[in-house]
Formats: C-alpha cells, structure tokens, sequence
C-alpha cells in the first residue's frame, strides 16, 4: 500500500488550514475540513486517498509507465485512512451520502483487510453535507459512523434542487 499523504500528529495544525485535500473535489475538501475540525484529535497519523486492492491488469504491450499508472490508478481508493495506534479507521467522503456508499465502504473494508490481515477490524466512518434518515439508519445498523456537516450557508439548497 502505497502512502503518499501521510500526516502526523506534527501535521494537524496545517492540514486544518489547507483549502484543498490530495485528489479531492472542492467540495468534498470542505466536508473533509470539517470532519477533521472535529475528529482530528481521534487520530495520530492520517493519510488521503490510499490505494488498495490490485486494480486493472495493464496492457503489456503499452509503455511501462503507462501500465504502471494504469495499475495504481485503477485501484481503489480510500478517501482518509486514520490510525489511533494500531486502529485503522476507514472515512469515506461525500457531498450527498446514498445508500451506495454502504457498498463502497464494505468493499474498502474486505480489501483493507486482505493486504493487512494482522490488522484490527477497522472502524468505518461515512462523512457528508447531505443524507436522508432510512440511509444513515441502513448505514448505522451494519456498524457504519455517519456524521453530516451542514454548510455554513444553511440557506442554500442541497444539489439538485428542492422537490
């Protein structure tokens, strides 16, 4: 597993005044930000979009370089790994959490746990802007820690509009 955004607890102070976080969208940056306002102290060490899996078998007959970001690209990718010690905690970030994201999670988890099987069970956080009670119930009920963070601007509607 590769670690390329890796922050220790020296770290914490900048990453929370960072405007952007590695490979992420403005958005997700902004619910990224206020996710780590408030659990950043749950953690020693953080790192951002770490690679798992095996991902897409490269074409051979493409240049190396090529098949290599073919490989690390096609991987999945866990938006925030946090460990407390030896505690893994996989976040899963979004703007809008769907009842989808139950599935990525779980896959994050399987994988996590095939590259380290030593490891302990980790802990699965889902973090947003927006989500719906049946969602954050389904999530809850197979073990999954949701926390929403409203905008600032509470006035402005959620994508895609009102009904």
């Amino acid at each position: 597993m590769e670690d390329r955004y890796r922050y220790d607890a020296s770290d914490f102070a900048t990453l929370l005044l960072r405007k952007f976080y590695p490979e992420r969208t403005d958005r997700e940056s902004g619910v990224i930000r206020d996710y780590l306002q408030a659990h950043l102290h749950d953690f020693d060490r953080v790192s951002f979009s770490v690679r798992i899996g095996t991902g897409q078998q490269p074409d051979p007959t493409h240049l190396e370089g090529v098949q290599q970001n073919t490989a690390y690209s096609s991987k999945k990718r866990i938006d925030i790994l946090g460990y407390f010690g030896k505690q893994p905690t996989i976040v899963e970030v979004k703007e809008r959490i769907t009842p989808a994201a139950l599935g990525q999670i779980l896959a994050y988890r399987h994988l996590f746990l095939e590259e380290f099987p030593d490891a302990p069970e980790p802990l699965l956080v889902i973090v947003g802007r927006y989500s719906d009670d049946d969602t954050i119930r389904v999530l809850q009920a197979h073990g999954i820690t949701v926390y929403t963070y409203t905008p600032i601007d509470s006035t402005s509607e959620p994508p895609g509009g009102s009904v």
